[in-house]
């Protein structure tokens, strides 16, 4: 099948391409007619047809696709007299060449920001965004994550000065602040987490199928929402730039660690990569069922033929009735990986002799499915967009552990407490995104913002499997008696979220130029979260000395556990579950006003003000808790930031803020989550964070797409949320305030610099990023005994992004792009240490990157990527006793990723 569709596809490619071969093409550069300079972001169309392209950083500008005959140019710039030039003669096969130079003009082209859209995927109009900005922000746009290999919004946040990465948590860090101190939105409108583990949806539910650009905002206004103390990250998603776009793309790759592997997977994920195992047994008014072991998954893991990664992609769109648009794309992806590693847990007491040490093997499948639309319609005096996105990411993972556990293997004492855990894992995680947005003008002078966004989430994992082995010798286990020891677990998390908004803005000079305007807004989250988590214990009724025996390495329980054996009384089946249900309804309203004092200074002062009211009821852990918990606050959040130009070059931009950070759902109840690593539960008495925020940033611009920038920040926290360990022998995690104050301090600094470009051919850029950052916590000597201070939890002090990229363009349209990218974290701090436990450490990791592309034509292109070529060990550690030379440190998990590579190709009508 699949070399059916190789085929059937370079056939269709060959057709298209000599299809194609009939057209040429039209190139050249927009310059100032007085001074010389090359424009950014002009507009360049042919007149009478659907074509045209925007200008770069270097006013180089390319029209492809254009059949032969006699054209017309119009350029468009805003501050420059149109300009049109006549008679353009284009020959197949070959390309015109047609320089512009613009005449400065104090008219401002008002219709020009109806008809003309720059195109924000590129690093060249992403730049220029920037530089205008009164706030310090960053982005990164669709060419950069093309260029640098980056496959989803998490990887893209990475690549960004002061950001950091734990590898096997989702979702990322800033300025040393986690997952409950950042706030993520779509197109503005922020959206719930599909997983109850964190406050965030995932970023890597995002893939670069789908994302036009992603903001950073580290530095905060009124506008933005208040509960953020990291950084406030928004995704822009696609749309259409051009009159008229189509284009598809195939994929496929290999984790080398995949080749060769004993490779297996749970039952219960199709061939689609949907799971379709259901969350137990149930009688047709739903009761749930203790007497009929009905379950439709299977307790045994399935052998897998090692199989390719594949992928396929499409994106089009047209424009319609002249003024309106249109755009849709999609994708589906479908990777496989593999690892082997150690995972321990010590004692504070003797941390050389680790009461759990297991060696462990994991398989794991990883799909995705992406759908979005977006309509753009253009009236006067305003416009009318609507988005609506489909994204769903499963998980399958099947990871067999054996080793040493003290505790759960207690009957195997006279075989070193040795046994054999098998866990089988689905998450599957659905969200349905739709937004609506109106914008126009009310008059000359006033402007209008009203939208609104409806968000369902849907988090699910379904009939988790965990079966525990104790050794009795010669290469044998035997099934563990007693509870927990055979356990079939499920839970669902359901988010609905309704997200009006509106602004007014009025400016406050009638030049349009002059940038003065105060803004008034509301917005408001009101959202409903179930969580339900119906568990199963499969307990063996007959004692352990009972018990079925197994081979070691041929464990087949389904003959064990089935209907008939049930009816008999091996034995029994027992049901419980835990749920809690979230409601949460958040008002906020803000003023803003931004104002510019002569030529060279821009002040923006703002407050804003939020009635925050959540309430948590929950019955979990069989009943042992149940309750509620509530929250409702009201906080205002006052910010002030300015932008001095020293000159058309330089720019210091300064920001002051107060906000704060709620707890996650999660961590205010007392759920107890079982973890790979370990296992966490919430804390309902944990306070709200406030954060006081301070930024100081210089911008040296060298050309229109080079430049310098050295960014100070200190933040100081009240009431620190952090996760610490409970000291216990069950390996508990929870969450305290674990100190009145902490600081997060730092410096960051960048540059992207072109380091050769020979006539316009040969082309090498270098982009370097580098952080520097201070955190500190004190703790309290009653719970922290090893620790009266530390850094906070996943904050690496040395984050260090470069890249080195290389690109050559013939006349021929062969476009060629290389670039290879490193990224380097410190170490970082995983869990606080409390009650005797030292701190947990993510250990410094170093990876690198090649990625290349090949375009041959207008049309075609070629793809390759080697990722995590170094594959370095991911290794977890807790600080030993020892010296700062010699700290004696015990290795809690300890694992390598493999080396991925992907080979694709992309095809443009």
């Amino acid at each position: 099948m699949r070399q059916l569709l190789t085929t059937v596809l370079f056939f269709l490619l060959s057709g298209f391409i000599c299809v194609h071969a009939q057209t040429g093409s039209i190139q050249g550069v927009v310059k100032d007619a007085k001074n010389g300079e090359e424009l950014i972001g002009a507009i360049i169309k042919l007149q009478g047809t659907g074509l045209g392209a925007p200008s770069d950083a270097f006013g180089n500008y390319r029209i492809d696709n254009v059949k032969e005959g006699t054209y017309t140019v119009e350029v468009n710039s805003l501050s420059y007299t149109p300009k049109t030039i006549a008679n353009i003669t284009v020959t197949a096969g070959k390309t015109a060449t047609v320089d512009v130079a613009m005449e400065q003009s104090t008219a401002q082209l008002a219709e020009v920001t109806i008809t003309a859209k720059g195109n924000r995927e590129t690093e060249q109009i992403l730049f220029l965004d920037q530089k205008k900005a009164v706030i310090a922000t960053q982005a990164i746009g669709a060419q950069e994550l093309t260029r640098k290999g980056v496959s989803n919004a998490e990887g893209a946040v990475a690549k960004i000065s002061g950001v950091s990465k734990r590898d096997g948590v989702k979702n990322v860090f800033v300025r040393g602040l986690g997952d409950r101190y950042n706030t993520t939105t779509l197109n503005g409108f922020a959206i719930p987490s599909e997983d109850p583990e964190f406050k965030n949806i995932s970023l890597d539910f995002f893939t670069s199928d789908m994302i036009q650009s992603v903001n950073v905002n580290k530095v905060f206004t009124a506008s933005m929402n208040g509960d953020v103390g990291g950084a406030l990250i928004n995704i822009n998603s696609k749309e259409l730039v051009d009159d008229n776009a189509l284009q598809i793309g195939i994929s496929t790759g290999v984790n080398s660690q995949v080749i060769g592997s004993d490779f297996y997977l749970p039952d219960g994920m199709n061939e689609l990569g949907y799971a379709s195992a259901s969350d137990g047994p149930r009688s047709r008014n739903g009761e749930r069922y203790v007497n009929n072991y009905s379950f439709d998954t299977s307790l045994d893991p399935i052998q897998r033929k090692p199989l390719l990664n594949g992928g396929i992609s499409f994106s089009g769109g047209s424009k319609f009735l002249d003024k309106h648009r249109f755009f849709v794309m999609g994708s589906m992806d479908n990777k496989y990986n593999y690892q082997e590693g150690v995972t321990r847990l010590i004692t504070a007491t003797n941390p050389e002799n680790p009461f759990r040490d297991f060696d462990y093997q994991q398989s794991s499948r990883n799909a995705s499915h992406m759908l979005a639309a977006n309509l753009e319609f253009n009236f006067n005096p305003g416009q009318l967009h609507f988005n609506s996105l489909y994204l769903h990411t499963a998980t399958a993972a099947a990871i067999n552990f054996y080793g040493k556990e003290t505790e759960l293997f207690q009957v195997a004492e006279d075989y070193n407490s040795e046994g054999h855990i098998r866990r089988l894992q689905i998450n599957d995680n659905t969200a349905f995104i739709n937004q609506l947005i109106w914008n126009g003008n009310l008059s000359d002078r006033i402007t209008y913002n009203v939208g609104a966004a409806v968000n369902n989430v849907i988090g699910q994992e379904p009939d988790r499997r965990i079966v525990m082995l104790p050794s009795i010798g010669d290469g044998r286990v035997q099934l563990g008696v007693g509870e927990g020891r055979a356990q079939r677990f499920n839970s669902k998390i359901t988010e609905t979220a309704v997200l009006p908004k509106a602004n007014l803005q009025y400016s406050l000079s009638p030049d349009s130029e002059q940038l003065s305007y105060i803004e008034v807004g509301y917005d408001s989250r009101i959202s409903f979260k179930d969580f339900s988590a119906p568990i199963y214990n499969l307990i063996w009724a007959g004692g352990q000395s009972t018990a079925p025996t197994f081979p070691l390495d041929d464990i087949r329980l389904d003959p064990v556990f089935n209907q008939e054996n049930l009816a008999n009384g091996d034995f029994l089946l027992e049901q419980f579950s835990d749920t809690y249900d979230v409601e949460r309804m958040n008002h906020g309203a803000y003023v803003d006003l931004v104002h510019r004092f002569g030529n060279r200074l821009t002040l923006n002062a703002g407050l804003r003000a939020d009635d925050i009211y959540t309430k948590i009821n929950y019955s979990v852990n069989r009943g042992a808790n149940v309750g509620s918990n509530t929250i409702d606050k009201f906080f205002l959040s006052p910010s002030f930031n300015t932008k001095y130009e020293l000159n058309e070059n330089n720019h210091i931009r300064t920001g002051v803020s107060r906000t704060y950070t709620l707890p996650q759902d999660k961590e205010i109840s007392p759920f107890i989550y079982l973890g790979i690593d370990g296992n966490e539960n919430g804390n309902p008495n944990l306070k709200v964070s406030t954060n006081y925020n301070f930024d100081l940033k210089w911008d040296h611009y060298l050309s229109p797409d080079e430049h310098l920038s050295v960014n100070a920040f200190y933040k100081h926290i009240l009431d620190p949320i952090a996760r610490v360990d409970q000291g216990n022998s069950a390996g508990l995690r929870t969450y305290e305030n674990v100190s009145g104050h902490a600081v997060a301090a730092g410096i960051e600094v960048e540059l992207r610099k072109s380091l050769m470009n020979l006539a316009e051919k040969h082309r090498i850029n270098a982009g370097i990023n580098a952080s520097y950052i201070h955190t500190n916590v004190n703790l309290d000597p009653t719970f922290f005994v090893q620790n009266t201070s530390s850094t906070l939890e996943g904050a690496a002090p040395y984050i260090l992004n470069a890249d080195l990229t290389y690109n050559l363009v013939t006349e021929k349209n062969l476009n060629l792009t290389s670039a290879l990218v490193l990224n380097y974290l410190s170490d970082k701090v995983h869990t606080i240490g409390t009650r005797g436990f030292n701190n947990l450490i993510e250990e410094s990791i170093t990876t690198l990157d090649f990625v290349t592309s090949l375009g041959v034509n207008d049309h075609l292109k070629f793809n390759l990527k080697a990722r995590n070529l170094l594959n370095p060990a991911y290794k977890l550690t807790r600080e030993g006793a020892g010296t700062d030379t010699d700290p004696q440190s015990v290795i809690i998990r300890s694992y390598k990723r493999g080396v991925l590579f992907d080979l694709g190709a992309t095809y443009k009508f």
